[in-house]
Order: structure tokens, then C-alpha cells, then sequence
């Protein structure tokens, strides 16, 4: 019986802070709670016919995809090659294992305030090395949506590597010395027995990424704030926007529900396709 009250923290503070707030959101999406008009009013689904016809909805849609997709995509392939170098055994290896970590030590907000100085037209680190001169990497519509992306593998690639590197290390050892008898060539066995195996890992950590991704919301806030003219204003920048700026809370919270049910959809068939890959992986055992 104390072991069972000692778990109701563990249920209540969830419930508290997770799942009664969010669908208290809910119910405020089907008003037209604003901040600068008196009462609450009940509108139905009139707020999502409205998101679905407004083009700067659509555009941060737009942005939420475009970032992230760049960024995880960016941070799989480059973490997962800093992975199979921090496998190998080498001098200094231990020294680069500890090192790849820092940027998980600093707050994202730090780190991209640290890239906003260093990507600063005048006197930025990054132009001068570049030899882009005045050139604003963050201000400018060509070049701010990718930028954002950079910022956000730095920040999070070394995530991707570790857990790679964890895989790597807990593969087993008779396939590759089978391949070896055998005389199969490098590529022959990262194609046939390195990746199938690592699948379920970097599925799961494709999982936690696009989830993280596609609600990114320190890093752009803290660097450009939507800019320049919106063009990196993903749906939770935007859903705050319209709070906090514009002070409808209705209609921002159909916009939260419609991010909600973006990452819960890309969540589902992640899993799905983890579970399978899984299951792949015990039948060929």
C-alpha cells in the first residue's frame, strides 16, 4: 500500500501539468476567447475554418516542414558519420567523446545567442571566416531559414551521434567476424549488416527529433523572431504570435491543435515503422 502512494506523484504531476492543460487548450480553441474583448463565447469550429483560410497559417505550416526537415534530416546523416568515427578506435578518442557533448550542456536559448553574434554582419566570426562581409546570414530571405537549420544541428546533433554510437557499440560481434571469414568488403557489410541493424536505433532517434523539431520554438524566438517577414515563423512561433501579440487566445490554441496532431501523426508512423523494424530484427534472429 506505500508503494502505491508513493507512485501517485508519478500519475498526478503528468495529469496536472500535461494532459488537463492540454485539453483545457482544446476546449479554448473552440471559442472566441481575446484578451481585449470582455467573455468567452462558444464558436465551434468556426476558429479552424478560419486557420484553414488564412495564408500566414499556411506559411508557417510551410516553415515547421521546410526547418525541420532540413535540420533533422542534416543532423541524422552528420551525427551518424560522427558516430561511426567515434566508434573507431583512435587516439583521443576518449577526449572527442567528451568534447562532442558540450552543446548539450548549454541551454539552447545561450547557444543560439551565441550564433546570433557570431552570424552578425558586422564583426561576426562566421562572415569574417566566410568572407561574406556585411552579408546579414540571419536577416536575409535567402539565407535565415537555413541558418536557423544550422543552429539547430549544432545544437542537436551530438544527441543523434551518442545514441548512434550506443547502437553501434551494442551490435553483435559474429555477423562482422562471419563477413570477415568470408572476405566481404567494407561497404558490403555496412549496407547488409551495419544499417539494417542500426534501423530500429536511428528510427527511434528520428522519432525524438522530428517531435523536438517541429515544435521549435527557443531557438527561432531568440535569434530572428519569426524574420525576416515571417519567413521563419514555424507554427508554434506562430501560435504565440497570436497570443501574446494579438491577443487571440482562441484562435491560437486550433493552431497548437493542429501542431498537436502533426507531431502525433509523424510520432505514429515513426513507431509504426520502428515497431516493424523491430520485429524484422527478432524473426531474422
Amino acid at each position: 500500500m506505500k508503494l502505491k502512494l508513493l507512485l501517485i506523484p508519478a500519475l498526478v504531476i503528468p495529469i496536472a501539468v500535461g494532459v488537463i492543460p492540454f485539453f483545457i487548450g482544446v476546449a479554448f480553441s473552440f471559442t472566441d476567447w481575446n484578451l481585449t474583448v470582455p467573455g468567452i463565447h462558444f464558436i465551434g469550429v468556426q476558429n479552424y475554418i478560419s486557420l484553414f483560410q488564412d495564408p500566414s497559417f499556411w506559411e508557417a505550416f510551410l516553415v515547421t516542414l521546410e526547418f525541420t526537415g532540413l535540420a533533422v534530416g542534416i543532423e541524422l546523416l552528420l551525427g551518424s558519420f560522427v558516430a561511426f568515427l567515434l566508434s573507431r578506435e583512435v587516439k583521443g578518442q576518449k577526449f572527442f567523446r567528451s568534447v562532442i557533448i558540450i552543446p548539450l550542456t548549454v541551454a539552447p536559448v545561450l547557444t543560439a545567442l551565441m550564433w546570433k553574434l557570431m552570424l552578425a554582419p558586422n564583426g561576426g566570426v562566421i562572415n569574417y571566416f566566410l568572407g561574406l562581409g556585411n552579408v546579414a546570414l540571419l536577416s536575409n530571405p535567402a539565407t535565415a531559414l537555413i541558418s536557423l537549420a544550422m543552429i539547430d544541428v549544432y545544437i542537436n546533433m551530438p544527441f543523434v551521434a551518442l545514441i548512434v554510437l550506443a547502437g553501434i557499440q551494442s551490435l553483435p560481434a559474429e555477423p562482422y567476424e562471419a563477413a570477415q571469414v568470408d572476405g566481404a568488403s567494407s561497404w558490403f557489410v555496412f549496407k547488409n549488416l551495419t544499417l539494417p541493424m542500426l534501423k530500429p536505433i536511428i528510427i527511434l532517434v528520428l522519432v525524438f527529433r522530428l517531435i523536438l523539431g517541429l515544435k521549435t520554438f527557443d531557438i527561432i524566438y531568440a535569434t530572428t523572431r519569426g524574420g525576416p517577414a515571417a519567413l521563419t515563423t514555424n507554427l508554434h512561433l506562430w501560435s504565440y504570435i497570436n497570443s501574446f501579440q494579438y491577443a487571440a487566445i482562441g484562435y491560437s490554441m486550433a493552431g497548437t491543435v493542429i501542431l498537436f496532431i502533426m507531431v502525433f501523426l509523424f510520432s505514429m508512423f515513426l513507431i509504426k515503422w520502428w515497431n516493424k523494424s523491430v520485429s524484422y530484427m527478432g524473426a531474422a534472429r
